[in-house]
């Protein structure tokens, strides 16, 4: 083989591959997000999870009761602390709720950490309702100086099937593991304004 031929196939191969340089990623025009249907109550508390983490307002609304396929209407029980100071839990709904992460999600920075980790779960499945108990932390990395990012405590979520056979939460029960934990109701409360 001769040597000007040898260096006409280098230069070939050297503009192939300079044509197949990668280039820089691109800002996705739509947004991804993790939503799974609810056929089991765990694929609800995935779908929880992941909407804190991405911090998506209408997974996290897709995960309680819906009246239009359900006879059950959801409610909220604070911790036994926060019930007391927070008179807005005497009629939490679930335009509470939406008002609560929207909220929230408003005072966070796009590149924030927001995330949800729950811990010893239990959960008992009965025909069409199961409870799940966790404790849990919560990471919400917002912007209000007097309330805290870091929130724990313990959780049982009721859950039911609707005529769709998709599990929801229709009830929210928040407890304090100990007297000096911040829970999430403080959080609900603080960001429903």
């Amino acid at each position: 083989m001769n040597k000007s031929y040898l260096i006409l196939i280098l230069i070939a191969i050297a503009a192939l591959l300079n044509s197949c340089a990668l280039r820089d990623d691109e800002t996705p025009t739509i947004s991804r997000n993790t939503f799974v249907p609810p056929t089991s109550p765990d694929l609800v508390m995935v779908n929880l999870q992941f909407s804190v983490i991405e911090k998506d307002v209408n997974n996290y609304m897709s995960c309680f009761v819906d009246s239009n396929y359900s006879t059950r209407s959801y409610s909220y029980v604070p911790d036994v602390i926060s019930q007391i100071q927070y008179p807005i839990f005497q009629n939490w709904k679930l335009s509470n709720e939406k008002t609560y992460f929207t909220s929230l999600l408003s005072l966070m920075n796009e590149s924030s950490t927001s995330n949800v980790f729950f811990s010893n779960p239990v959960l008992n499945t009965l025909s069409d309702t199961a409870v799940y108990d966790a404790d849990y932390l919560l990471r919400a990395d917002h912007q209000k100086t007097n309330v805290a990012k870091t929130l724990k405590g313990k959780i049982r979520l009721i859950l039911s099937a609707d005529s769709r056979n998709l599990w929801s939460i229709h009830k929210w029960i928040d407890f304090q593991s100990m007297n000096s934990d911040t829970t999430w109701s403080v959080l609900k409360a603080n960001f429903s304004n």
